[in-house]
């Protein structure tokens, strides 16, 4: 139970963080708008690419799951 409740605080600092540093990244007019808009399409490339994973997983996880055999 601790230790959820101490990874849901490293999540949620860890997303504040992130979150401040790209909104001064984005936000900052001394960085050229090619470069923001490269590391955005990065960024959302990378989130599409776990999210298609993650989605993967849990799909094959949930057939294996409907799938399980006698052990005899």
């Amino acid at each position: 139970m601790l230790q959820k409740i101490g990874l849901c605080f490293m999540l949620i600092g860890t997303l504040l963080l992130c979150g401040w540093g790209l909104k001064g990244f984005f936000a900052d007019s001394l960085i050229p708008l090619p470069l923001r808009l490269g590391v955005g399409a990065i960024g959302a490339g990378i989130i599409i690419i776990l999210a298609a994973l993650i989605w993967g997983r849990l799909t094959k996880a949930k057939e294996e799951k409907g799938e399980e055999k006698p052990r005899w």
